[in-house]
Parts: C-alpha cells; sequence; structure tokens
C-alpha cells in the first residue's frame, strides 16, 4: 500500500485549519486542546480553549488552581472529569517533574486522565514522537484509503490502524529527515477526515490521498467505516424546579462529589418516571417549559417549573445543603451545561440577570 505521508503533508501545508493550540509546541497548551477536544467541537472548543489558557498560561497555575474557579472556567463543556483529571495530572507534573511534561509516552500514559490517543497526541505535536493518533476522523480516513471492513470498535483493528500509521511515519521521516512531521501527519489525518473525507458526502474529488484510495476505487466508500454494535441509549425523566425567582434569589446545592455534574452546583431536581413526567401539571407549580439534554449514552428528558417552595420529597445530596443565593450572584458559581440552558431559557426576562 502507497504511502499517503507526502501527498496528505502536501496538503495540509495548503489546506490546514489555524487553529491557536497549532502556533505553539507548550505540551502543556496541547494537552489542554487535546483534552478539551475529547468531547467538544472545535468551534465551540477554541473559546473554551483561549480563555482556559488565558487564566491557566502554565501547568503550575493549573496546578494552584482553586476547585471553584478551575471548574467556572470549565463550565458548559461538559464531562466534567475531565477538568479534574487536569487539575490532578497539573498537580502531579508540578510536584513530581518539576513543572516539565515528561516527553515519553510511557510517562505520559502513567499521568491520570492521559490515554492512549493523548499521550500519542501530545508527545507527537511536542515532542516530536514517531507514532500516529487515532481519532475518529482518522479512523474514517484510514477505513476508506484501506478499503478496510474491520469494525473500527474493536481493540484488533485500533492495533491492526496504529501499525500502519506508525510504519508510515518511520518511512516519512527517514525519507525527508524532517523531525516535526509526526505532528505535521497526525493534524493532517484529523484535518483530511473533518474537511474532505466526511461522513457524509466526501469531496474524493479535492482529496489528496484519492489516487491510492482503494474504497475509491472500488466504490465502497460510503459504506465505510463500520462498527460492530450500536449504542445502547437510555433515558431518563427528570423535574427541574426555579425556587425564590420572584423574590430575587435562587434554591441551589452543590452536587457529591462522584457521579454525574459531581461537584458542580445545581437548582434542586427529581428524577421521575415517564407517567410522572408526562402529566399535564403539577400541584404547586407553574410549568415553565420543556427540553431534551442529550450525553453521549444518555437523553435526560427536563421539564422545568417555577414555584415558591421547595418540592416535597426532594433526595439529598450526599449532605450538600440547599442555600439560598442572589440571582445577581449565580454567575460567580458553575452549573452543568443542562442547568445554563434552564437559565438561559426561563430566567432570560430578568435584565440583571446573565449567563457568563
Amino acid at each position: 500500500m502507497a504511502n499517503p505521508s507526502i501527498p496528505l503533508l502536501h496538503w495540509f501545508a495548503r489546506e490546514g485549519r489555524d487553529l491557536p493550540w497549532r502556533h505553539t509546541r507548550d505540551p502543556y497548551k496541547i494537552w489542554i486542546s487535546e483534552v478539551i477536544l475529547q468531547q467538544t467541537r472545535i468551534d465551540q472548543g477554541k473559546a473554551y480553549y483561549e480563555r482556559f489558557v488565558a487564566r491557566f498560561p502554565t501547568v503550575q497555575a493549573l496546578a494552584d488552581a482553586d476547585t471553584d474557579t478551575l471548574m467556572k472556567y470549565w463550565e458548559g463543556l461538559g464531562y466534567y472529569s475531565r477538568a479534574r483529571n487536569l487539575h490532578h495530572t497539573a498537580k502531579v507534573i508540578a510536584s513530581e517533574h518539576g513543572g516539565q511534561f515528561p516527553g515519553d509516552y510511557q510517562e505520559l500514559l502513567k499521568l491520570k486522565g492521559i490515554g492512549p490517543y493523548t499521550a500519542r497526541a501530545v508527545g507527537s505535536m511536542a515532542f516530536d514522537n514517531v507514532t500516529g493518533v487515532l481519532d475518529g476522523n482518522v479512523f474514517r480516513v484510514l477505513s476508506r484509503y484501506l478499503d478496510d471492513f474491520s469494525p473500527i470498535d474493536l481493540p484488533a483493528t485500533r492495533h491492526q490502524f496504529q501499525a500502519a500509521l506508525d510504519r508510515w511515519l518511520v518511512e516519512a521521516v527517514a525519507e525527508t529527515a524532517d523531525k516535526q512531521l509526526p505532528g505535521k501527519f497526525n493534524q493532517g489525518m484529523m484535518d483530511l477526515g473533518a474537511m474532505v473525507c466526511t461522513p457524509r458526502n466526501p469531496d474524493c474529488e479535492i482529496c489528496p490521498l484519492s489516487q491510492d484510495c482503494l474504497a475509491r476505487q472500488r466504490g465502497t466508500v460510503a459504506s465505510l467505516p463500520v462498527k460492530s454494535k450500536k449504542l445502547l441509549r437510555k433515558t431518563v425523566w427528570q423535574h427541574f424546579y426555579i425556587i425564590g425567582v420572584k423574590e430575587g434569589f435562587l434554591h441551589v446545592r452543590r452536587r457529591g462529589p462522584t457521579g454525574l455534574w459531581a461537584n458542580l452546583w445545581e437548582i434542586p431536581n427529581i428524577e421521575v418516571n415517564e407517567q410522572v413526567w408526562n402529566r399535564a401539571d403539577l400541584d404547586g407549580f407553574h410549568l415553565l417549559g420543556a427540553f431534551k439534554h442529550v450525553f453521549t449514552h444518555l437523553d435526560m428528558m427536563i421539564k422545568v417549573y417555577e414555584g415558591d417552595a421547595l418540592p416535597v420529597g426532594l433526595p439529598a445530596s450526599e449532605g450538600s445543603q440547599m442555600v439560598r443565593i442572589s440571582l445577581a450572584d449565580i454567575g460567580q458559581l458553575a452549573f452543568s451545561r443542562a442547568v445554563l440552558k434552564i437559565f438561559e431559557q426561563y430566567l432570560k426576562q430578568n435584565s440583571y440577570f446573565q449567563v457568563e
């Protein structure tokens, strides 16, 4: 199979996306960008990245941050365990590595929240490690380029594709003597999957790899990639309550240290069954509206109610007591994206309240 490295690099030099983390070789900033983008679209992630590194410009600055400040700067990104892992790892790097990121792949894997993908990405882009990275875009490009119907969600396929990437990179570095080639190749593969070799209607006419793409030659592009199993989704039904707004305050509390939205603030809420959720009204409360909040493996159906008193049967949150805060102080606390949606939709009539 032809090595795609050189035509890909020529294309990337012309067409690659101009992203802020591509203007640095600082492993800390590259790491931050990779973690943000794990579950976040680039168009949304760019603003978060720039705001985050402006507030925490170094590993030491992140290590020294208090949890509330960190979570506030992560607010709205979701998957909050990412922020907690960042904090933990920053402290380890500051205390055990003298504030310097390790460049070795195995040493990177020892850090909390850094798996094979992130270790290879940081290693190739910051330290010129000769290794490829596999994300969804790269899996799609490789499946089509190789016309490989191996399910991409199986470990054997990952090992097979990883070996192909690494082999191509070893050959290309030897041919060009360009030490920074691995990082450019990996970013080029990601961009190619995002911009050209897209899930639907890929633009094969402008693809730099089209000449040697086996799926294009065989007419199987639309059938690739394949997965061995479908994602099973769960639906939960939730009532959320806005209490005290008429008097200029809101009832909130902090969630516990584990589970969904750990350590974030929330408004009162109760999980109910579908039958209860579908009732037209709720005694003592006014229905403001309903919407669906989507997680990776979960759909949360949310109804939002307004009332003057806390609902009966409100479940405890590991000892965290409900407190009253002024509406003007809401922006000081970190809430989940679901709660921010509630604020944006149902509190926007209050001109003195603004979600940051």
